[in-house]
Order: C-alpha cells, then sequence, then structure tokens
C-alpha cells in the first residue's frame, strides 16, 4: 500500500488551494487527518527507533503497527514476534493499548474543535472535520490546514491530511498517504479515478473476482454499467462508490467535548487566614457560576484546590444533589468546610474545578399561579445540600421504593435521590415489627381490598387483601386477612 501511495502521488497532482469564497451558504468541505502511527504515538515511545505494538487476535500475538525504522529492517504489520525480532534483534515491543489510543483521538477531536464546530471520531485512526464553513474565519484552506499539523504536531501526534468535498473521498485519500486536496466535486471523478480498487475495503472475494476481470482502478469501476455492477456485486459496492462522488449521502455523529470548568487565581503573598484568601474564592465562584448559565447547565460536583509552597494542594469536594449553579451556594458550603478543615500550610493559590457538568432543568410552576410557594424546592435540596456536606455523602439517607410488592420490603433507605414517582394506594408509615393477629369484629372496614400476591421466587410468598380500616379508639388502621391457611385478620401498620 505504500508503494502504490508513492506511485500515485507522482500520477496525481496536488489540486489548488481552496479559494474563499464570498457565497452566504459555502458548500462543504471535509478535512481528513489520519494518523497512521496512532497505536505507536499513543504509548508515548519513540517512534524514530525500532518499535512494534503486539496485538493478541485470535489467541496469537502479531504486530499490529510498526515503526519507519523497523520496517526499513524488514518488519511488517501482521507478522509473528519471533520472527519480526529474527529480522530486527533490537526491536522493542509493547502491547497494543486501545484506551490510550481512544483518549489520544478524543483529546485531537478536542483541538480539531478549535478550527471548526463539526468533527467525527465514527472513523478509526481518523479526524473528519466539516471546514466549507469556516475557511474565511482561518484565511483559506492551506493555512486551516497547516495550523492543524501544527496543532497535532504539538500534541504529539503526526497527522496525514486530506481535503475534498465528501467525506468518504477525503478518507480515502488520507487513508492512502495522500496529502492532497481536491476543491470541487465535479473534480472527484477524475482525481480519484487512478486509485486502486483495494482502497475501497472491499471483502476478498469481490476484490478477486474484479481483479479477475481486469478492473484494478477505480475509473475501471465508473466505466461499467451500473446494472450490472449491482446484480454481480451487489448494491453495497454502488453505495461505496456513491458515497465517495457525494451522490449518496454519508451519516457521521458529531464530537462534542463536554464542557468543564477550571480557573485559578495566584496570592500575591502566603496567606493563612480564611478572610484574606476567601475573596478570590469568590471570584472564582462567580466565573463558575457565569459558566454554568451561559452553557444553561448545573454542576453536580465541584472541587477547591488549595496551592501550597512546596507541598502537594489541599483538595476539598463539594458534591450537590439535584445540580447547582448558584455562586452564593457554593460560596457558602465551601466556607462552612473551609472553616472545619484546618490548614496543613499557608495558601499561595486557589484554584476550582467541576467537571461533572449537566443540563438545567428549570423547576416546573403553574402558570396561573397567584402566589409563589412559601417555600421553594430549591431552598429545602440547598438545605439537604448543607446537611449532606456536612455530615458525608452516605450520611444523609431517605427513603425509596423498592421493586417489591411485599410492605415489609417495598421501601428501602438510599443516599441518591431517585426520579421515579409512581401513584400508590395510601401506605402507613408506622409498620409493626410483625403483624398482629385481630378479631374480626374489633374493627370497621373503610377502603375495598387492595390484593396483594408476591414473593414466590424466594419462598417467602404472600397472600394477603389490604384494606383501610378503624377501631373502637378511633385509631386508623392498615390491616389485612390472609387468602391461604387460617385466612384470619392481622394487623400490621398504623396511620398517623
Amino acid at each position: 500500500m505504500a508503494a502504490t501511495a508513492l506511485a500515485l502521488n507522482r500520477q496525481l497532482s496536488p489540486g489548488p488551494a481552496v479559494p474563499v469564497g464570498a457565497s452566504k451558504s459555502p458548500a462543504k468541505l471535509w478535512l481528513c487527518a489520519y494518523f497512521p502511527a496512532l497505536a505507536l504515538e499513543a504509548l508515548k515511545i519513540d517512534t524514530a527507533q525500532a518499535v512494534a505494538a503486539l496485538e493478541t487476535s485470535k489467541g496469537w500475538p502479531g504486530l499490529y503497527a510498526v515503526s519507519t525504522a523497523a520496517r526499513q529492517a524488514g518488519v511488517e504489520p501482521g507478522m509473528s514476534q519471533s520472527a519480526a525480532q529474527a529480522l530486527c534483534p533490537t526491536l522493542s515491543l509493547l502491547p497494543r493499548n486501545p484506551q490510550a489510543e481512544k483518549a489520544a483521538l478524543q483529546q485531537l477531536a478536542g483541538n480539531g474543535l478549535n478550527f471548526s464546530p463539526w468533527v467525527s471520531l465514527d472513523r478509526p485512526d481518523c479526524l473528519l472535520i466539516e471546514i466549507g464553513s469556516c475557511l474565511k474565519l482561518f484565511g483559506g484552506s492551506d493555512r486551516l490546514k497547516q495550523d492543524l499539523r501544527d496543532a497535532c504536531l504539538a500534541a504529539g501526534y503526526s497527522p496525514v491530511i486530506a481535503i475534498a468535498p465528501t467525506a468518504p473521498a477525503a478518507e480515502l485519500l488520507a487513508g492512502l498517504g495522500l496529502d492532497m486536496q481536491i476543491g470541487a466535486r465535479a473534480e472527484l471523478r477524475s482525481a480519484l479515478g487512478p486509485l486502486p480498487i483495494a482502497a475501497l475495503a472491499l471483502d476478498g472475494k469481490t476484490l478477486d473476482r474484479l481483479g479477475n476481470t481486469g478492473v484494478r482502478y477505480l475509473v475501471d469501476l465508473w466505466r461499467l454499467p451500473r446494472d450490472g455492477l449491482a446484480r454481480r456485486y451487489g448494491s453495497g459496492l454502488l453505495q461505496r462508490l456513491d458515497g465517495l462522488l457525494g451522490l449518496q449521502p454519508t451519516a457521521l455523529s458529531a464530537f462534542h467535548n463536554p464542557p468543564a470548568f477550571a480557573a485559578s487565581r495566584e496570592l500575591p503573598t502566603e496567606l493563612t487566614r480564611l478572610e484574606h484568601f476567601f475573596p478570590a474564592i469568590a471570584q472564582l465562584a462567580a466565573a463558575w457560576a457565569e459558566f454554568l448559565k451561559q452553557r444553561d447547565a448545573v454542576a453536580l460536583a465541584v472541587a477547591l484546590d488549595l496551592h501550597h509552597y512546596r507541598r502537594p494542594p489541599t483538595r476539598l469536594k463539594l458534591s450537590f444533589r439535584h445540580g447547582n449553579r448558584d455562586a452564593d451556594h457554593c460560596l457558602a458550603l465551601l466556607r462552612e468546610k473551609l472553616e472545619r478543615s484546618p490548614l496543613p500550610a499557608p495558601v499561595i493559590g486557589v484554584e476550582l474545578l467541576s467537571d461533572k457538568i449537566a443540563p438545567y432543568q428549570p423547576a416546573a410552576c403553574s402558570l396561573f399561579a397567584d402566589e409563589p410557594a412559601a417555600e421553594t424546592d430549591s431552598e429545602w435540596q440547598a438545605t439537604l445540600d448543607q446537611l449532606q456536606n456536612r455530615l458525608g455523602h452516605h450520611a444523609l439517607q431517605r427513603f425509596a421504593v423498592a421493586a417489591d410488592h411485599r410492605p415489609e420490603r417495598a421501601h428501602q433507605g438510599n443516599a441518591a435521590e431517585t426520579e421515579t414517582r409512581t401513584a400508590a394506594p395510601p401506605r402507613p408509615l408506622w409498620l409493626l415489627p410483625a403483624p398482629e393477629p385481630l378479631s374480626g369484629d374489633s374493627f370497621t372496614l373503610l377502603s375495598p381490598a387492595e390484593r396483594i400476591e408476591s414473593g414466590w421466587w424466594d419462598n417467602q410468598a404472600v397472600r394477603r387483601d389490604y384494606f383501610i380500616g378503624q377501631d373502637r379508639l378511633g385509631r386508623k388502621l392498615w390491616l389485612f386477612r390472609e387468602l391461604s391457611g387460617d385466612r384470619g385478620w392481622y394487623l400490621h401498620g398504623l396511620f398517623g
């Protein structure tokens, strides 16, 4: 493939730089940045040496990627470890790290958002960036291309960059190592025609059948009748060709860099008293609240780092039960934590961090309400936040509904809020430790029966009819009648 790319470079002359158009709706133009050495560069090793990344396939370790120095010694991807070391005794072998590669691509995609709002990671080892609407901002495609290349190189990754009117065409060119530009869709057929059909990533059987008929390049495919191609090789081949020319849309998902807030302030001198450095924290909290309001979001947690001279920073963490963006509330919680946390050393800087961001959901209210409620839910949640951060995340418990109809097991303590609220028949807050027998003439029934049959799967089955009743003392009872066994009446709980 490398030799083919070199040969094609001599046949394909790079197209002219795409001019900066004055149209109000510029045509789409796609840039593909392909990273052929991503598996090695993500390992943070010196790729100028003879190195290779190992991957186990079907139970056998083999070479997934090799450096240029290793290729010069005859080492190729797919070789066994022993064969590669026989050809290059100085070869360094490291296991491939797919997680590091994924993190590297996400970092590069974040850099790509500095050049365009539309970046996709749908293709392996490459970024697809729509740049048609951004050319005027960066002064043309050549300038944008060079700026993106410099940003990738600064991050430690070497890209091959191609530009074309369609995303599949740009991906095809970059995958072949062709660093070129195609400015107009009308030029796609002539520019892509000399490319080999092997670059289409078709299955081996289809490639063999096409090769046996003398088809070697894309131009040979475009000369054949479409109906005949579809009958002999299936509609997938035509869809691939139409995608290259833009005759069929290509579905791509956009990459969105999750928002995160980070801001810091350096103090003019070492400070030990809270009232001296707390104004700097207040400035950070105001910037944090503005950051969230601009993005219509809330923070689920924040962290405050107090930096010291030649000592690790002191970190204080806050968590919010339903998300928050109120600077005053955040400052009140931080002040309380700071007052309760002794400082190990004087403070020379403060930093506020928040990476757990969620969309803002305004509280529901009535359009025709005459007067606002005396105590809003936000005030109640602020009180719970204060208790939780003072006593600890797991010290504050609440009742949550369990997925069990048996009254003894229908509730459980839960530290997290639950959003599930379902309508249910009335239940008493006071359940007896064990049901107590009742005589049938000591109460009056006030409700129809509610039948509960459950627990057959754990050998603790219940089969009862529950009622609300009232005894001779006026107490409101929750009682049931057994539907099996003695069929007697039992008191299970009391309503307040």
